[in-house]
């Protein structure tokens, strides 16, 4: 086993080590003369003969084609729907954040009218439970009732 690998490894490597001569064989007969690389045709420039002619695309390709185009919409769509979504998280948490920040230090005149306003609302809801119609009487019986006639 070990010594079809060392032969397996030994080829490569002297093949490597060699030099091998390139010769070109002509139409007239089997003169050989080494040539230079660059005398080769894969490093010239191709002939003027040749012409550009454009692939047509095949019937996968066009498949592709007709479901990209397809899906683009909806992938646009669902782009837009992310990036109206994270600008409205990113708005909301920077109003948190204002929030906090005013919340932490108030204006002096502004714990007083959350009071009144807090009282005046649970007040509200309070009477409104009891059916105290105390600031608008008029709202719990029709409306025309409590206009005076002229």
């Amino acid at each position: 086993m070990a010594a079809k690998m060392a032969k397996l490894v030994a080829v490569p490597c002297a093949l490597a080590c060699t030099s091998i001569s390139v010769y070109a064989a002509t139409e007239e007969g089997s003169k050989t003369h080494p040539i230079k690389p660059n005398q080769l045709p894969i490093y010239c420039a191709p002939p003027l003969k040749s012409k550009y002619i454009e692939e047509q695309p095949g019937r996968l390709q066009m498949g592709f084609s007709t479901l990209r185009k397809a899906a683009s919409r909806y992938v646009k769509w669902t782009m837009d729907a992310y990036v109206f979504v994270k600008n409205g998280i990113m708005d909301s948490v920077q109003f948190g954040k204002d929030t906090y920040v005013y919340l932490k230090n108030p204006p002096p005149e502004f714990l007083p009218k959350v009071g009144v306003i807090t009282i005046s609302g649970l007040s509200g809801i309070v009477l409104a439970r009891k059916g105290m119609g105390v600031f608008f009487p008029c709202f719990r019986y029709h409306l025309v009732d409590c206009i005076p006639h002229l």
